[in-house]
């Protein structure tokens, strides 16, 4: 948890953004810095593709919370095939770099650029946020949208004191290296928030320290360390890294934005952070007038077999959630391209599902029965995969091919509940929006 709290509550700190939300949802006028418009209610897309770690979880976790609800699970054939033209916000949260920059290619890397163009908004975390910085190494030089530099480059690599698995990444003849984890205090500078909050915690978990530059605009700086923060390397070294350097930045392109952020502001357990994530949304969003109608209501129906059907799930993310948790008794990590992954990672995916199973079985009834068959099979097949990895971990044997492709698997099993879940809160919307308001 934060070591920060906030003297705010959850509900407190996200209601404003509640309401907007809602209000835009009803093309109503909001109010933000000042001055009403109607605002646009923004159709998300979140990046959960190759490269792409379990943290996109976080943006799920957060974006739900705060009301923006119509959502869609963005890969590499999505955005190749053209799918940004439905969204105005891209979100690309921790894991690969170089796996998301290869299986985007020169053809995604154009397709994010033309989003940009046409106005878009990106949004990148950690991973996120190399990804479309300036470069020469293959195949991250087919982006280069912000020319800014990185204090954590070095062809010299510094020694590491803690989680040496976690401290670096090779980076051609050179490495990224990520002198702490956990906890940084960052200041705001010009920040375009409805709330001002001049120091905010976040969590750090291998994102860039940007050093100055004329090309983007400094929105944040790192500036000190909590009780909590994680020095892996000398101490000295990682206040000169990191401390009076920009954690966040930001960069008009064309007729869009892209927002690069260091810390994982995104993080559940940081409210003070998550909120600006919303706040770079909206001013993302801002130039756009809504336009848009909300689709009609389902027609709910009680389907005893559709009842059923829930329970099988249910009892199969159940059974997951108990393999996954027993395989984190063990010390297995696995090295899958350039990241480390752990068993806690695949347990994060089933724990989301597992808390909104139920809301989203109450929600609607109707969701179509092939849909629900599709989840149930899915589940069925994940607590399999994870039994044999139980299994062949226990005789000594590497699971590292096994590993990787359930990892795989369970990022699109959890896209489509999760597809299926804000299309059902969505349409909620349509019933009864204003109790959602707080007025």
């Amino acid at each position: 948890m934060a070591s920060i709290k906030s003297k705010m509550s959850k509900n407190e700190l996200y209601q404003p953004y509640i309401t907007i939300n809602m209000s835009s949802a009803l093309s109503e006028p909001v109010e933000i810095n000042g001055s009403y418009k109607r605002l646009l209610y923004p159709k998300i897309g979140i990046y959960n593709g190759p490269g792409a770690s379990h943290s996109w979880l976080w943006f799920v976790e957060i974006l739900d919370a705060m009301g923006f609800w119509d959502i869609d699970f963005v890969d590499d054939h999505y955005i190749k095939n053209g799918g940004l033209n439905n969204l105005h916000v891209l979100l690309v949260s921790g894991g690969d770099t170089f796996a998301i920059a290869e299986s985007l290619g020169k053809e995604g890397a154009e397709k994010i650029k033309g989003f940009l163009d046409e106005g878009g908004l990106y949004i990148g975390s950690c991973a996120g946020a190399y990804l479309p910085l300036n470069s020469s190494l293959p195949p991250l030089n087919l982006f280069n949208l912000a020319s800014v530099k990185i204090s954590n480059l070095t062809s010299i690599l510094p020694e590491s004191v803690a989680m040496p698995e976690k401290f670096c990444t090779p980076y051609g003849c050179s490495y990224i290296f990520h002198p702490v984890r956990e906890e940084v205090k960052i200041t705001l500078f010009d920040f375009p928030s409805l709330k001002k909050n001049d120091e905010v915690v976040a969590p750090l978990y291998g994102g860039p320290s940007f050093l100055p530059s004329e090309d983007v605009k400094t929105l944040a700086r790192y500036t000190g360390f909590t009780n909590h923060t994680l020095f892996l390397t000398d101490q000295q070294l990682a206040h000169d890294t990191l401390i009076g350097n920009s954690a966040v930045v930001s960069k008009r392109i064309s007729k869009g934005h892209i927002f690069l952020l260091g810390p994982h502001l995104e993080h559940p357990y940081y409210l003070k952070a998550n909120t600006l994530i919303a706040d770079m949304i909206y001013q993302g969003i801002y130039e756009q007038e809504s336009t848009r109608v909300l689709p009609n209501p389902l027609h709910k129906t009680i389907n005893k077999k559709l009842h059923n059907l829930w329970r099988g799930i249910k009892s199969e993310v159940s059974n997951a959630r108990i393999v996954a948790q027993s395989l984190e008794r063990n010390t297995l990590t696995w090295q899958i391209g350039h990241k480390v992954y752990e068993p806690a990672k695949i347990r994060a995916f089933l724990e989301m599902v597992w808390s909104r199973i139920s809301q989203m079985e109450h929600m609607s009834r109707n969701v179509e029965e092939d849909e629900l068959l599709k989840l149930r099979v899915s589940f069925q097949v994940t607590t399999q995969l994870l039994r044999e990895i139980k299994r062949e971990a226990a005789k000594g044997r590497d699971t590292t091919d096994k590993a990787s492709y359930i990892i795989t698997e369970i990022k699109n099993i959890c896209a489509d509940f999760f597809r299926n879940y804000f299309n059902i809160k969505l349409y909620s919307l349509t019933e009864d929006p204003r109790r959602y308001i707080n007025l």
